[in-house]
């Protein structure tokens, strides 16, 4: 039996409703009807026999999303992402299986989509969240913070055919996240645009989570599945090939896709047999002031850090080294020697975060790995705070620590165990330099933020270790 999208309005309390899924789907099939040519299609309307092959995009799928969840899906081309997308945001109706919605659905999944070229940004907000079911008053209360949040200026008069892709992106996310959606349902918007704006639409997304808006994620870019979702589906061939937590299903896909990779390559049928895992461990250093000989917080990073798999990432072929620009400012660069693979942000017990405490202990990790043997590198670690201000900046040269020959894949890390800084938005910079300390081999330039709150009242920009005294010369009360 085919069924379609249907929205539903649950009358139920606050307390019933909350624990009901925003969005469910069962039994879920698309099918596409693929003619040779129109010839074909014409005959077959005429009522001869088929003269079409089916194609299921999707088939058999089953899912659904509490308030406050993200859900991320995952896939490689043409596994059926897109289609499934589409299915959950009642754009294409179901070939079998049905969606139910609770509230309101708002789908950002190709830029431009419903942007009319002839009107001006400002109409098209317009125009969008009346299909979004928005009242004239709600438009007009919201108008105001979508401008500001797209950040367009005077350009959100001027028709949407002189926008450029940014620029339709932002006002595109912007109408999106602003409608008060139960659901919110993201194609590959994140990984459009500059650095600064993905973290600000991240930042926004957190905040729909925590008010209990259901978030449905397909994006490439598996560091942001991982930090924004708890569930990932794994879509392969237009069915669920897996579902379960974020780590756990993004690796196993990794892992196919490197066999798939393999194949396409003639490298192997198989990936090559794995020698026993050799365990990660702390690299032993002559004692010294800098170096972290704590073995909690050695245990901590070495939990948080674990590459399982590092054997089998060590002997991948690492491509040429990556180099991303925004505008004019370079973000990754590097001659390419080392490769940095992961940071992270832990505490003292190795969690990471991206919220501290001033005085909390704060650990940078830094994940890598070498393309070629490399002689005493140099690892830097830069705070700045979100202006530009530049905070702190150690490396391994200046502390004269970390020498030898490195050719494998490691995690460094700093270990700050009491944050002085006071509250802000702080970006770190990770660096491997060379020997001479004259070229990068590897460099990412602010592109880890975190915020530090504090409970006290200062100012300024770190919290020194101080005391305070008086010292009475003449009090006026004839006191000695």
């Amino acid at each position: 039996m085919r069924t379609t999208h249907r929205p539903v309005s649950d009358p139920s309390p606050i307390s019933v409703a909350s624990t009901l899924p925003n969005l469910e789907a069962h039994g879920l099939g698309k099918r596409f009807d693929i003619y040779h040519n129109d010839r074909s299609r014409f005959f077959e309307f005429l009522g001869s026999r088929n003269h079409h092959r089916e194609h299921w995009a999707v088939r058999g799928l089953d899912l659904s999303v509490l308030p406050g969840q993200a859900l991320g899906v995952v896939g490689s081309n043409g596994a059926g992402k897109s289609t499934v997308l589409r299915l959950l945001a009642g754009i294409t109706e179901p070939t079998e299986g049905h969606v139910t919605t609770r509230g309101r659905v708002s789908a950002l999944l190709d830029l431009g989509v419903g942007f009319q070229d002839a009107f001006s940004g400002r109409e098209n907000v317009e125009l969008n969240c009346q299909l979004l079911g928005l009242g004239r008053e709600q438009i007009e209360e919201r108008m105001p913070e979508i401008i500001r949040f797209a950040e367009l200026g005077e350009f959100i008069d001027d028709p949407i055919r002189t926008y450029s892709t940014g620029m339709s992106l932002r006002l595109g996310f912007s109408v999106a996240v602003h409608v008060d959606a139960d659901v919110l349902i993201v194609d590959e918007v994140l990984a459009v645009g500059d650095q600064y704006f993905q973290r600000k639409c991240i930042r926004r997304i957190e905040s729909l989570l925590e008010r209990g808006t259901s978030l449905i994620l397909v994006t490439h870019d598996l560091h942001a599945v991982r930090a924004l979702c708890r569930d990932v589906v794994w879509l392969d061939q237009g069915r669920a090939r897996a579902r379960g937590p974020a780590r756990e299903v993004v690796d196993a896909y990794l892992d196919l896709e490197r066999v798939r990779s393999a194949r396409s390559r003639g490298d192997a049928v198989e990936p090559a047999p794995l020698a026993p895992r050799q365990a990660s461990r702390a690299v032993a250093q002559p004692p010294g002031p800098v170096l972290e000989a704590d073995p909690v917080i050695q245990a901590a990073v070495l939990h948080a850090a674990m590459i399982p798999d590092a054997a089998e990432l060590f002997r991948e072929a690492a491509g040429e080294a990556p180099r991303v620009a925004e505008g004019e400012t370079l973000l990754v660069s590097g001659t390419g020697e080392a490769r940095i693979l992961r940071v992270q942000l832990l505490d003292q017990a190795g969690v990471e975060h991206e919220r501290f405490q001033t005085g909390q202990a704060l650990v940078v990790a830094v994940s890598f790995r070498t393309i070629e043997p490399v002689e005493d590198p140099i690892f830097g670690v830069a705070l700045f705070r979100n202006d530009g201000t530049y905070v702190f900046g150690p490396n391994t040269a200046f502390d004269q620590v970390l020498k030898g020959q490195y050719h494998g894949i490691y995690t460094v890390f700093v270990h700050y165990p009491d944050l002085p800084l006071l509250a802000g938005t702080y970006r770190v910079s990770v660096a491997i330099y060379d020997r001479g300390h004259v070229r990068p081999m590897a460099w990412h330039n602010q592109l880890y933020e975190f915020t530090v709150v504090t409970d006290v009242e200062d100012h300024g920009l770190v919290r020194l270790a101080h005391r305070w005294g008086l010292l009475a010369h003449h009090d006026g009360t004839g006191a000695r």
